[in-house]
């Protein structure tokens, strides 16, 4: 006669701990993939775009090469006179269309700051008119050079107001310093006097 099996016997006789192992593997899977979920997330926030201010940032870290379009050298590095002011011609610089194609990027990148993420830089227009101007540094890496116009924003029922104020401090990018109403307030007063009074498109 064949010997009896006690299965009761043999289920009891299983080491403890491999039932638990098997209960808690599934709780062990979720778990770590909680914590993978808990890390994308952080790194997402970390990476983020969280908005730049105005100012256009690239993957790397870097200014887009758009806000910072190749300047000549300034007519008066030799001799130097800190805080004289200048007026300019776009056109005198190495790319009139880059400078312009700059100031319009700022203006983009404040509507999308502002909510409209579609607009980008080809819909806005500096129209002729524009003021240039320049302050003397101690330094090429001090000078700020200035442009005072308007724009014209395509698909865009309300633009920013007018008239807008650009600045750019040596070879850094162009900012909008201001703009409004009260935007020539912030017209260094050298550049005032030497325009001979406020520039057109401070008054429309």
């Amino acid at each position: 006669m064949p010997a009896r099996v006690d299965i009761a016997g043999e289920r009891s006789a299983r080491p403890a701990g491999l039932l638990g192992v098997r209960e808690l593997r599934p709780a062990a899977v979720l778990a770590a993939f909680l914590v993978a979920v808990l890390i994308g997330v952080g790194i997402g926030f970390a990476t983020a775009d969280r908005g730049t201010g105005g100012v256009t940032i690239t993957g790397r870290g870097a200014l887009a090469p758009e806000l910072t379009p190749t300047l000549r050298i300034a007519p008066w590095d030799a001799v130097r006179q800190p805080g004289r002011a200048h007026q300019m011609r776009v056109d005198d610089e190495p790319d009139p269309v880059a400078l312009r194609l700059a100031l319009s990027w700022t203006v983009a990148d404040q509507i999308r700051a502002a909510g409209n993420r579609t607009v980008t830089a080809a819909a806005v227009t500096v129209p002729q008119g524009m003021f240039f101007g320049a302050i003397e540094g101690a330094d090429a890496a001090q000078d700020q050079y200035w442009a005072i116009g308007r724009i014209q924003v395509a698909g865009v029922a309300n633009p920013p107001a007018d008239p807008h104020v650009w600045r750019r401090i040596g070879t850094g990018p162009w900012t909008i310093v201001r703009n409004g109403p009260n935007a020539c307030t912030a017209i260094p007063a050298a550049l005032i006097q030497e325009w001979k009074g406020q520039p057109a498109p401070c008054s429309g």
